[in-house]
């Protein structure tokens, strides 16, 4: 039976979750954050998803839209296809119509594995960044420093929505990527990042100084295989080089350690020294490699 491809519906979210899952042992997501991706976006984000059937099985999907936190504002896809169904022109019919939906889009960016550095470069995408994806068993980490921290720790819930976005909004400008995420509105982080299903608040740690926050770190959990990833961290510029984004990852490693967690998952790009020296003496060793590209077209 011939594969067929067609605009994806809600009800495929659950299925396009387990397959990316599958694809990326990595990742660390659930349906209801993929929902919440897929479905809460802004309009001006032009969030688009197509699913690749084989019968009644999903074997491949493809997302696009744009970044609605940059001024740049440019377009993003991804495309996802199960091995046994590769090298079918499955991925190429995905693309297709991920970048006939970013039509007007004269910069493109996109994400590859390994594996799909070549179906990325053969459409003309162009390798600009590289990221580090570590990890860490928890329950291997010291962290008898916390007893004796200038800062004391706080889960996010108890800082507030607040508190957190000033560090989040204010840090995460200075990310290295192909765009500076420089247009992160508070209403929109609220639904972005505050209401996201698959971040655990109550475990996300800050490092609270002058009885504010002053670094943040998310995570997010999987308690079924124990494992967690933590998705983001960063500080107040004034607050920088103090040791705080490190108290509140120790001490996100400390609760995960204590719930049972054997595995703490974290990206970096391979340009971030200071954020990569953090993680190397938490005891994060390499995974794997990410890599970050960018196709620039010509308006017609």
């Amino acid at each position: 039976m011939a594969v067929s491809i067609q605009e994806g519906d809600i009800d495929d979210i659950a299925a396009a979750t387990a397959l990316v899952n599958e694809i990326d042992r990595t990742r660390v997501s659930t349906v209801a954050g993929a929902r919440h991706r897929l479905l809460q976006a802004p309009p001006e984000a032009r969030r688009n998803w197509w699913a690749a059937r084989d019968g009644e099985t999903l074997v491949g999907w493809g997302t696009a839209g744009i970044d609605h936190d940059t001024t740049a504002r440019s377009g993003y896809l991804n495309v996802s296809v199960l091995e046994s169904h590769r090298r079918r022109g499955i991925g190429a019919a995905l693309l297709e119509r991920a970048l006939a939906h970013l039509g007007d889009s004269a910069r493109i960016q996109a994400s590859a594995t390994e594996a799909g550095r070549g179906f990325a470069e053969r459409y003309g995408f162009r390798h600009t960044h590289t990221r580090r994806m570590s990890g860490v068993d928890p329950r291997t980490v010291d962290t008898g420093e916390l007893e004796t921290a200038e800062a004391r720790t706080a889960s996010l819930l108890e800082v507030g929505p607040e508190q957190t976005f000033a560090v989040d909004a204010e840090s995460v400008v200075d990310q290295p990527g192909d765009d500076p995420i420089d247009a992160v509105g508070y209403k929109q982080w609220l639904v972005d990042h505050w209401a996201f299903p698959d971040y655990d608040l109550e475990l996300s740690r800050a490092a609270v100084v002058d009885r504010r926050a002053v670094a943040v770190t998310f995570v997010i959990v999987d308690r079924g295989s124990r494992r967690a990833l933590n998705a983001y961290t960063g500080s107040l510029r004034a607050y920088r080089g103090r040791g705080f984004a490190r108290l509140a990852k120790l001490d996100l490693l400390r609760l995960l350690a204590e719930l049972g967690f054997e595995l703490v998952l974290t990206e970096n790009d391979e340009t971030n020294a200071a954020m990569l020296a953090i993680n190397n003496r938490l005891g994060y060793t390499p995974i794997e490699s990410r890599y970050s590209y960018i196709l620039d077209r010509r308006p017609e």
